[in-house]
């Protein structure tokens, strides 16, 4: 499980922090525009494993990931329907994660975490409740933008527009509630606070900032606040058995 949690995390970099506008117009425009994204998400996996680069395997590992990656991201773009958008999505990403499971069935999953030397980093490294917690961060916020998208463009036929305020507010916000039960305790009693903000936002600054109706539409709603629970959920549920 050591060694997936790097990789898992690493491969969530790549794909979605990473992915920048450029990258993501270049993947769309065949198999070879896709390079360059497979490439971004293969420097993230070597980081992440950087206490075990000089395991030949590893490096197998890796290229084998990236390749899949690259294949996978162009078969869904080849035959991803818009109609089906919602469920090549949950596939796409399915498939990702099988790929990285793979590392179950190699010697990989048997390394041990690297010696603690007192540094920041190796103590970072080697913190699985901090990286899991990275995991729902980034499952939550940019995987949950998308995956209300496409929920959107697949069921309501129209996922709408979002402005620069109304996307990041979204994600700040699931952020929170992911944050809040990863920290436990009496930090449940600000889940409440959270969700009120929205609409006071909403009703301090939509003339100011353009924000419109959908920010504080059921749906939006709804989905965002479903998928930081869940996600916080699943977070808190695993760290308590670490």
């Amino acid at each position: 499980m050591f060694i997936f949690i790097r990789l898992l995390l690493a491969h969530l970099i790549g794909d979605f922090p990473l992915q920048f506008n450029k990258i993501y117009e270049l993947k769309h425009k065949g198999l070879k525009g896709g390079i360059p994204h497979a490439i971004l998400v293969v420097i993230c996996l070597v980081i992440l494993s950087w206490p075990y680069l000089k395991i030949p395997g590893l490096w197998g590992f890796i290229f084998f990931v990236g390749v899949m990656h690259l294949l996978q991201d162009s078969i869904k773009i080849t035959y991803g329907k818009i109609k089906y958008i919602f469920w090549s999505y949950l596939l796409d990403q399915f498939f990702h994660i099988a790929t990285i499971a793979i590392v179950f069935f190699t010697n990989l999953k048997n390394v041990q975490p690297p010696k603690e030397t007192g540094g920041f980093i190796a103590s970072f490294y080697n913190n699985d409740a901090v990286l899991i917690y990275l995991i729902a961060i980034i499952v939550a916020t940019y995987n949950g933008f998308y995956l209300m998208r496409n929920f959107k463009n697949t069921f309501f036929r129209n996922a709408g527009t979002y402005n620069f305020l109304e996307k990041w507010y979204g994600m700040f916000e699931r952020v929170e509630i992911v944050s809040i039960f990863f920290l436990g305790g009496y930090f449940f009693f600000l889940i409440p606070i959270v969700l009120f903000v929205r609409p006071l936002i909403f009703s301090l600054g939509i003339n100011r900032f353009n924000i419109s109706r959908q920010f504080i539409s059921a749906s939006e709603m709804v989905l965002s606040w479903t998928i930081a629970i869940v996600t916080g959920i699943g977070l808190y549920l695993i760290v308590q058995k670490l």
